[in-house]
């Protein structure tokens, strides 16, 4: 048994401007990628030979370059065309990827690796839980798992999941195709975490499908509102465990669309939602710590740039501070941070941080102590990966951290490991990001969702759509049947 893994990770905002290229990806070849991907574990168990791909990855961010997926997905194919004799193909990719002057890479890339390879090969997905499907993504492959956690946790099952399926296909000559059901509808991803209902209920309910003997893996991709694509839709996939309950799993498909769609007017927020200068006010005024805000309309873990100040300038012309320290993470100005790599930590400085080319980044000017100059750790599989300098500059209540790239403090590491900072030194922290992440919600006492303008902002009514195809529930008034 010989079986070919990779992963070709990106998950694209369309309404962010900044375009992905090659050399914003953590690269990775040869033995490096046996060692980061999941499906190895299975494989290995198995006794299968493996042959590495790439282990292609980066923060979400705007589309990819058409010259960065010619790149990546060229590399991939010349590799596979060296070892065309293999058995199976195992893609770790997000579902999400919207390509400069292309659509979907998912689509493009399965299509082109089943043109090489032919119809035999077996080919199994593991997605992102925001993936954005492409309707033909399903046919041209043997199983799709989508991450069953939100905040994501388990990239490791959904990785062993698909290998699994797939040996099991190599082994005993099945060709499952798995069953796709577009819903008219996107769930929204600040709306839907799995610790909360009615998320928590849906995949309960996959679970319970998955024992019946007809279903190998049953699964939702929630899709990813900030994408504008022709794709952009919550989804189920359905893998059979044969191919004789190929139509079983079609009808499972349709109920459990229906069933999900059931729940579309009751997802809420998590986190409270707060106008950004109240939540600021109150955050300072919550009597236990730490509170957590995330900026939520500039959530570079949903692909938004990264260089707003809105929230830096609210804290910093506050009066009132409650004996509260507070930290700011992790505002991308590359030539504020070249601008403090000429000093040393200990050293004064005055610095203008901001892009400044819009109210959103307007640039503040604010004289402090270079507190630590430290490393920017990367994204999901990264995040031991140093992409970037951190800087933190301190002030007298207000600590910063300033970026030459765009990121997120997603794990305790980030702010430990990456920018040498004390957690325990602040009340109050301030992220890029949506929902908190895994690490940090654990930390929270309280966690606010500043309604921040940007690419990932929050009232989705409110955004400018082209592409996508209607009727999509909220942006358009949707039938009663999903499936």
């Amino acid at each position: 048994m010989k079986i070919a893994e990779g992963m070709f990770y990106h998950e694209a905002n369309s309404f962010n401007p900044q375009m992905v290229h090659k050399d914003d990806f953590v690269y990775e070849e040869g033995q490096n990628v046996i060692d980061r991907m999941f499906a190895t574990e299975v494989f290995e168990e198995e006794g299968a030979q493996i042959v590495p791909l790439v282990y292609v990855n980066t923060l979400p961010n705007g589309i990819c370059s058409m010259e960065a997926y010619d790149f990546y997905s060229a590399r991939i194919l010349e590799l596979l065309s060296q070892d065309k004799d293999v058995d199976g193909v195992m893609l770790h990719l997000h579902g999400s990827l919207e390509v400069e002057g292309l659509g979907s890479g998912e689509y493009d890339l399965v299509k082109r690796i089943r043109s090489l390879l032919g119809k035999d090969v077996i080919i199994g997905l593991a997605l992102d839980a925001h993936a954005n499907n492409h309707p033909k993504l399903a046919s041209l492959v043997n199983v799709i798992r989508n991450y069953r956690t939100v905040p994501h946790t388990d990239q490791d099952v959904t990785e062993k999941t698909v290998a699994r399926h797939m040996v099991d296909c190599i082994r005993h000559h099945k060709k499952t195709v798995p069953q796709y059901v577009r819903m008219p509808y996107a769930i929204h991803p600040e709306k839907a975490t799995a610790a909360t209902w009615p998320l928590c209920e849906i995949y309960d309910k996959l679970w319970e499908i998955e024992k019946m003997e007809e279903v190998s893996v049953a699964t939702l991709g929630i899709g990813m509102v900030w994408c504008d694509c022709e794709s952009m839709a919550s989804n189920i996939v359905v893998t059979p465990s044969e191919e004789r309950y190929t139509e079983a799993c079609a009808r499972i498909a349709r109920e459990l669309a229906d069933y999900v769609y059931g729940y579309r007017e009751l997802f809420e927020f998590e986190q409270v939602p707060m106008d950004p200068h109240e939540g600021v006010k109150f955050s300072v005024q919550y009597p236990e710590s730490p509170v957590y805000i995330s900026d939520s309309g500039d959530n570079t873990t949903g692909g938004a740039v990264g260089d707003h100040t809105i929230l830096l300038r609210e804290f910093l012309k506050l009066r009132d501070f409650n004996g509260r320290k507070v930290l700011v993470t992790s505002i991308w100005d590359e030539n504020a941070v070249a601008k403090c790599l000429e000093h040393k930590e200990g050293d004064r400085i005055t610095l203008s941080v901001g892009h400044g080319y819009d109210e959103n980044t307007k640039a503040v000017e604010v004289t402090g102590t270079i507190k630590k100059i430290g490393r920017l750790f990367g994204y999901m599989g990264c995040e031991h990966d140093a992409v970037g300098n951190a800087v933190t500059i301190s002030t007298e209540n207000v600590d910063f951290v300033i970026i030459d790239r765009p990121g997120s403090f997603i794990s305790v590491g980030h702010f430990t490991e990456g920018a040498g900072l004390d957690l325990d030194e602040y009340q109050v922290v301030v992220v890029k990001q949506g929902y908190l992440f895994a690490e940090l919600r654990k930390l929270a006492k309280l966690a606010i969702l500043a309604l921040t303008p940007g690419a990932t902002h929050q009232i989705i009514e409110n955004m400018e759509y082209h592409k996508i195809i209607p009727p999509v529930y909220p942006l358009h008034i949707t039938p009663e049947v999903a499936g």
